[in-house]
């Protein structure tokens, strides 16, 4: 994986190291005072810029009749799947959207690491091209993540298949009768 930022302008490379800043802050502020083992071992593994950004390819015209601006694209992975939940991100969501520092919008994707390399060990497209392309902005040591499995045709199909049930039924629509009743 990466770490460079060299071809991002310089303001963008002070806006991602506030971004690291806050997600550090706001963790460390999410996990005091907390009596749960599971939280005060807690930690940040890795915070990987992917997207756009890290590919060079992002658009900042906000002085456009569009007004069209990127965001960064953030993958953290923390060392639980139980502090991936979204009552731990909220408040830095919050502050990533509202702080002076960061004019960039900043889309933040929290999963356990275990989790993640699950993901790449069954080969699912989104977290293999985050491996790939990704830029390590922060990472606690130097542990890779898990290289990604070249699937079978039958494990391509489950893969593919778990996926479509899994996205079809968030996106279900109720029918005509069902909004009437």
């Amino acid at each position: 994986m990466r770490s460079s930022l060299e071809h991002l302008p310089e303001e963008k490379q002070r806006e991602l190291a506030r971004v690291v800043a806050i997600i550090h802050e706001e963790f460390a502020d999410a996990l005091s005072g907390t009596s749960a083992a599971f939280k005060k071992r807690g930690r940040i593994l890795k915070i990987i810029l992917f997207g756009s950004y890290c590919r060079g390819t992002w658009v900042d015209e906000p002085h456009t009749m569009k007004g069209y601006r990127s965001d960064y694209d953030i993958l953290v992975l923390v060392n639980s799947k139980h502090l991936a939940e979204p009552q731990y991100w909220d408040k830095t969501t919050d502050r990533l959207m509202w702080d002076k520092d960061v004019k960039t919008p900043v889309g933040l994707i929290v999963h356990g690491a275990r989790e993640v390399n699950n993901f790449l060990a069954d080969g699912q497209y989104f977290f293999v091209d985050i491996r790939r392309e990704g830029i390590a902005l922060y990472e606690l040591d130097d542990r890779p993540l898990a290289e990604p499995r070249k699937l079978s045709s039958v494990d391509a199909y489950r893969v593919a298949k778990e996926h479509f049930e899994r996205q079809y039924k968030a996106a279900a629509v109720p029918s005509a009768w069902q909004v009437r009743s």
